[in-house]
């Protein structure tokens, strides 16, 4: 995408953002600024405790992110290409799935007062898989107490990303299926994505990767 360089790379749990943002900031020499996920007190015990400790959870990842975004992220300054595994906006996917009504209408407030102070991507990549495939990542590669996840509530939140990117996305968005496609070890493929990234037009495009040929328009 022409000018582009604030790129996010979104997507549920288990489908590989991390490895990927890292990957792409090495082959576009930009800076990679990844989510501390692992200074929440709160998310062993949402795993182990959905109900109880959701809304606790989301509080503290919304907080964290303003405070990191804020800090860290200046797409302004920017000389060269800034990738993020994590969009600002992330936690609203999660509490459409996480909070009860009362809770999501307090949690839409406090992301009222700080979502206009963080900066906007200029694209978002957003990585989608089938829910089998993300267990199955998950079960391998996952952090031990994100393992043995409940089917339904990871379908939940595929839809919920479903429906904030394809219906109330803000972003321009490449949309990449990777039920078949391994972007870490397949360098042919990870080549045609970095293809679509930079010549992606603007507004939502769909991206579908080949078994074996790579990336297909």
């Amino acid at each position: 995408m022409k000018g582009a360089r604030y790129l996010v790379v979104e997507g549920p749990v288990g489908v590989g953002k991390t490895n990927l943002a890292r990957k792409l900031a090495t082959r576009l020499e930009g800076r990679v600024v990844l989510e501390e996920t692992g200074e929440n007190p709160f998310l062993k015990l949402f795993y182990r405790n959905k109900k109880k400790y959701a809304f606790q959870a989301q509080v503290s990842f919304l907080l964290a992110r303003y405070i990191q975004q804020t800090r860290f992220i200046h797409p302004d300054l920017f000389s060269s290409y800034l990738i993020s595994d994590f969009l600002f906006g992330r936690g609203t996917i999660f509490a459409r799935v996480c909070l009860g009504p009362d809770e999501l209408d307090l949690y839409g407030k406090l992301m009222e007062q700080l979502d206009p102070r963080v900066p906007s991507p200029d694209l978002v990549v957003y990585l989608q898989a089938s829910t089998s495939i993300l267990l199955d990542r998950i079960n391998k590669f996952g952090r031990n107490f994100e393992r043995d996840m409940d089917r339904g509530w990871i379908e939940d939140l595929v839809d919920s990303y479903n429906s904030w990117f394809l219906r109330d996305r803000q972003y321009p968005v490449l949309v990449v299926n990777t039920d078949f496609v391994d972007f870490f070890n397949d360098e042919s493929a990870f080549e045609g994505l970095v293809k679509a990234i930079e010549e992606h037009s603007g507004g939502i495009v769909g991206y579908n990767p080949s078994r074996n040929k790579g990336l297909l328009f």
